[in-house]
C-alpha cells in the first residue's frame, strides 16, 4: 500500500538533515548551510550542499540527492519504501509498508565459511605460497586479494568437506550448493582442487557461488560451482556488490567478460567494474546494472567472439533503456593484456574514448566482406537496413549516406523507398493510437487516457480516480493496465511521477501503448493539470459505459434475432438502458 503523503512529508521535516549526511561527507558550515564534497561523483571542489532550513541535500553540480530520505534512498542504494521505514523508526513514527526481506539463509552462512577457508589456506599454508608467487607475478597485491576476498582450494581432495563438517554444516547441503561431489562408496570430495578461488556475491553481498582457476595443468582452466537455489548465473554480476560505490560515483559501469579483465580494472583506477558468470548477457544482468547507473561501457574481449558477444548486448541493455557505449582496445587485447603491454595510462586513455552502439554495428557488419563484389554489397546494404530500422530519421540518414559511399553508390539508391526523410529537422511521429472499433465508445476512450494522465497528478488523485474506475468502468484493456502499473508497479516505490522511471517498469507491450495511446495524446511532457470538476465530469462519463456496452450488445440482438416476440422483448430492453443513461443513473 502506497506511503501517505503527510507522513513522507513528516519524516523529511523531522530528520536531522545534517547529522544524516555527515557519516557520508565531511560537511563544512558555510553561513546557514553546510558544503562538502558529492558523494555521487567524483568531486573535485565542495559541490553538495546541505541545508538544514529546507531540509535538502544536494549537489549544485551533478544534481543528485534532495529530500533526507531521497539522499537515503541513494546513498544506501535501497527502495523508497525501505529509506522511509529506516528513518521513520529512530523518529518514532508508524510507517505501514511491507518491506521484502533478503534473509540471509543457513547455504549462505556455509557459502560464506567455504570462503574464509579458502582465504585463510591461500595465507597460511605451505601451498599456498605457490599460489602467492603466481598472483603475485599477475600484479596482485594483497589490498587485491582483500578486496576480491580471493583463496585456495586445496590439494587434499576433501579438506573443504572435513572442515564444513566439523563447523556442523550438512554433507547434503554441501551437495546441493556444488561445494562437494559423492563418490560410489558414499565418500565424500570437494568439487574445487588445486585451484584459486574467487567467491561470487549477491547484490547483498551474500556469497551465493566460486569460480576457481586452475592453479596447475588442467584442461579445465576455470570451473564454477553449478547453478543452485541461491546462484543464478544469468542473475549475478561478478564484483557489483564491491563496485556498487564506484558506480554510483563514476555514474556509470564497465562492463568485462572475465574475473581478471574486472581486476586489472580495479588495479587501474577504474573500479566501477563488473563481469558476466561466464555466461551470455541476460535482461536480468541489465535489470541489475538499471538499479545503480543509467550508463554502460561494454569492455568485451577484441577478439571474434568478444565482438559477437558484444553485438548480443547492445540491444539487451537498450531493451532496458541503458545507454551504452563500447571500448575497442587496439591489437585486438583482451582488456587484462592490454593493461600490461601498454600501462595504466593507455588503459584509462582507452575508456575515455568510447565509440556508440551504431559505430560499433556498422564496423561490425562490414568486416569480413569484399565490397567490390556484388553479393557482399547485398548483404552489406541488408545487415544496415536492419541495424537501422527503428533508429531516428536523422540517424538513418547519416548511415545511409556512409554505406553509400563506402559501396561507391548514390545516396538515393541505396534508401529504402519506404523510409524516404523529409527536411532535416523534421522530427518523427509517433504512431496514432490504434482506432476503437465502435465509434459509441469513443468518447469513453478519450476519456479514460485524459483519466490516466490526471492520475499522473499525484497518489491522492490517482487514488481516487483508480477506486471510482475499479475493473467495471474499463474502454481498453491497455489502459487498464496502465493504471494497474501506475498504482501497484510505481507509485508504491515512487512520491513524484516521472514519464523516464513510468516507462523503465513496463513492458515492451504496454510500453508502445503508453506512447501511443497517452503520451501522442499530451502536447507537453508535462502531464497538464486537471480540476477537482474536470475529474468529476470524466469519471460521470465513464460511469455510463457499462449502459453503453449493453445497449451495443442489444443492438446487436435487435438486428441479428429472427424471432419477432425476442426481438421486441431486445427492443423494450434497450429503451429501459436508454432511458438509464438520459437520467444519468449507473447499472452495474
Amino acid at each position: 500500500m502506497p506511503i501517505d503523503r503527510h507522513i513522507i512529508d513528516e519524516i523529511n521535516e523531522k530528520t536531522d538533515i545534517v547529522a544524516l549526511v555527515s557519516p557520508y561527507v565531511n560537511l563544512v558550515k558555510k553561513g546557514k548551510n553546510y558544503m562538502g564534497q558529492c558523494p555521487f561523483h567524483d568531486d573535485k571542489s565542495p559541490s553538495f550542499s546541505v541545508s538544514p532550513e529546507k531540509h535538502l541535500a544536494k549537489c549544485m553540480a551533478c544534481g543528485e540527492g534532495g529530500s533526507p530520505i531521497t539522499f537515503y534512498q541513494k546513498i544506501k542504494n535501497v527502495s523508497f519504501p525501505e529509506a522511509v521505514k529506516a528513518l521513520a523508526t529512530p523518529l518514532g513514527i508508524k510507517v505501514d509498508v511491507e518491506i521484502v526481506e533478503n534473509p540471509t539463509l543457513k547455504e549462505h552462512e556455509l557459502m560464506q565459511e567455504a570462503a574464509n577457508f579458502y582465504m585463510y589456506y591461500l595465507n597460511n599454508s605451505a601451498y599456498g605460497k605457490t599460489a602467492l608467487s603466481y598472483l603475485e607475478k599477475r600484479g596482485l597485491t594483497s589490498d587485491d586479494l582483500k578486496h576480491f576476498s580471493i583463496g585456495l582450494a586445496p590439494k587434499e581432495k576433501d579438506a573443504l568437506f572435513q572442515i564444513l563438517k566439523n563447523k556442523g554444516f550438512d554433507p547434503t547441503m554441501m551437495m546441493d550448493l556444488g561445494l562437494v561431489k559423492q563418490r560410489e562408496d558414499g565418500s565424500y570430495y570437494d568439487l574445487m582442487i588445486k585451484r584459486i578461488t574467487f567467491p561470487i556475491h549477491d547484490t547483498h553481498g551474500r556469497v551465493v557461488g566460486f569460480s576457481g582457476r586452475a592453479l596447475e595443468d588442467d584442461p579445465v582452466k576455470y570451473l564454477n560451482t553449478p547453478e543452485t537455489k541461491i546462484f543464478k548465473k544469468g542473475e549475478v554480476l561478478y564484483h557489483l556488490f564491491q563496485a556498487s560505490k564506484d558506480i554510483r560515483m563514476q555514474k556509470r559501469v564497465i562492463l568485462y567478460e572475465g574475473f581478471f579483465d574486472v581486476i586489472a580494472s580495479y588495479k587501474s583506477g577504474l573500479g566501477n567494474a563488473v563481469a558476466t558468470m561466464g555466461t551470455a548477457l541476460t535482461k536480468k544482468h541489465a535489470e541489475l546494472l538499471k538499479q545503480v547507473t543509467s550508463d554502460v561501457i561494454i569492455a568485451y574481449d577484441g577478439d571474434k567472439a568478444g565482438q559477437s558477444a558484444t553485438m548480443k548486448a547492445i540491444p539487451i541493455l537498450e531493451e532496458v533503456r541503458l545507454r551504452c557505449d563500447i571500448v575497442s582496445l587496439k591489437d585486438g587485447l583482451d582488456p587484462d593484456d592490454f593493461l600490461k603491454k601498454y600501462g595504466v595510462p593507455a588503459y584509462q586513455a582507452a575508456f575515455k574514448e568510447t565509440i556508440d552502439p551504431l559505430v560499433f554495428s556498422y564496423d561490425y557488419h562490414k568486416k569480413g566482406l569484399d565490397l567490390n563484389n556484388s553479393n557482399d554489397i547485398q548483404e552489406f546494404k541488408s545487415r544496415i537496413k536492419k541495424m537501422l530500422k527503428f533508429k531516428d530519421q536523422s540517424i538513418r540518414e547519416i548511415y545511409y549516406r556512409k554505406l553509400a559511399k563506402d559501396i561507391g553508390s548514390s545516396y538515393d539508391s541505396v534508401m529504402p523507398k519506404d523510409t524516404q526523410f523529409g527536411t532535416p529537422d523534421q522530427k518523427p511521429v509517433l504512431p496514432k493510437p490504434k482506432p476503437v472499433t465502435n465509434k459509441s465508445l469513443k468518447k469513453y476512450y478519450g476519456a479514460e487516457i485524459q483519466l490516466f494522465i490526471a492520475m499522473t497528478q499525484d497518489y491522492d488523485q490517482a487514488l481516487r480516480i483508480e477506486q471510482a474506475l475499479g475493473t467495471q468502468f474499463v474502454a481498453d484493456m491497455d489502459l487498464f493496465k496502465l493504471r494497474g502499473s501506475l498504482m501497484l508497479g510505481y507509485y508504491p516505490n515512487h512520491a513524484v511521477f516521472d514519464i523516464d522511471t513510468f516507462k523503465d517498469i513496463l513492458n515492451p507491450d504496454l510500453l508502445e501503448a503508453f506512447e501511443t495511446k497517452v503520451l501522442s495524446s499530451l502536447t507537453w511532457k508535462i502531464a497538464p493539470i486537471y480540476k477537482e470538476e474536470a475529474v468529476t465530469e470524466l469519471l460521470s462519463v465513464m460511469q455510463t459505459i457499462t449502459i453503453e456496452k449493453g445497449m451495443i450488445q442489444l443492438r446487436e440482438n435487435i438486428l441479428n434475432e429472427p424471432e419477432a416476440f425476442t426481438k421486441a422483448n431486445y427492443a423494450e430492453q434497450f429503451k429501459q438502458l436508454k432511458n438509464s443513461k438520459l437520467k444519468g443513473k449507473v447499472n452495474s
